[in-house]
């Protein structure tokens, strides 16, 4: 085979994605997360419709893309999951430590902060309240425990989105009789999320420990993670749990905002092209 029969060979799959990938940053980035459609974007990125479709159809089989049902497209799950883990990277400045140590400061209990990966509960980040008595929190919630056995894990399955779910339920199976009684077949278990996901609120109150978890959003409503409390049972005061729940809610809207918020760091970085092309400029 010639050189230059090679390159010929190589050149369409390298332009098919790349135009995959350009349609994926058109999507994402379209005002208020509203997508767009086959229409906009064959316009936008110059291609015929049959060829725009063709390259979204793909996208949305591999999951980075999805039809909303009415030929408008958006950033599909997989493309959320990136999202996710780009936003929990501001664990590392010291974030994450802050807004869970503020809450556990005010509530006096252990916090956790919890997120999905590839159909697998990833422990973030964790706090203690100060209390003398605390809940030893990777005793009770350790990764390798099923999802379906932590509040955290009922909070990250009832809000994700249903590929996720099939990826969840493909790693950790249906709950048991131990993890979660009273659910051991599918419809069971996709109602008793439903309700859960209805609450905003997962909760578990034994005769030795008590926990509670939220859903973490973006601003745009895209799951994050879950955030969750345990406390001794003796320390439980059942007209006290509204006010918990709300601090708990709190916490969360704190965490979502925080993480919407660019760091000091983020902004600079950001800035630096600019500026680097501004002194270009101005040479």
């Amino acid at each position: 085979m010639k050189e230059e029969d090679v390159d010929i060979t190589l050149r369409a799959p390298v332009q098919a994605l790349r135009k995959g990938l350009s349609i994926l940053e058109l999507i994402s980035f379209a005002p208020d997360g509203a997508g767009l459609s086959l229409s906009e974007i064959s316009v936008q990125m110059g291609l015929k419709r049959s060829t725009a479709h063709n390259l979204l159809k793909t996208l949305c089989l591999c999951g980075y893309a999805e039809n909303s049902g009415s030929g408008i497209y958006r950033g599909g799950w997989k493309l959320r999951q990136f999202g996710r883990a780009l936003s929990l990277s501001g664990y590392h400045s010291g974030l994450f430590r802050s807004v869970l140590g503020s809450l556990a400061a005010r509530t006096g209990e252990a916090v956790v902060f919890a997120t999905l990966l590839n159909g697998r509960r990833r422990v973030v980040a964790r706090a203690s309240g100060g209390q003398e008595i605390q809940v030893d929190l990777i005793r009770l919630e350790p990764e390798s425990m099923s999802i379906w056995s932590t509040v955290t894990g009922k909070i990250l399955a009832a809000c994700c989105s249903a590929p996720e779910l099939a990826l969840i339920c493909q790693h950790y199976g249906l709950p048991d009789s131990d993890s979660w009684p009273g659910i051991g077949r599918l419809q069971e278990l996709q109602a008793a999320l439903g309700q859960i996901r209805q609450q905003g609120l997962s909760c578990n109150f034994t005769a030795q420990v008590c926990s509670a978890a939220v859903p973490v959003y973006t601003g745009r409503q895209q799951l994050l993670g879950a955030l969750g409390i345990h406390f001794p049972q003796f320390r439980h005061k059942p007209a006290a749990d509204q006010a918990m729940f709300a601090l708990l809610r709190q916490g969360a809207a704190e965490l979502s905002a925080a993480l919407e918020t660019p760091t000091a760091e983020e902004l600079a970085t950001a800035a630096a092209p600019a500026a680097e092309d501004s002194r270009r400029n101005s040479d």
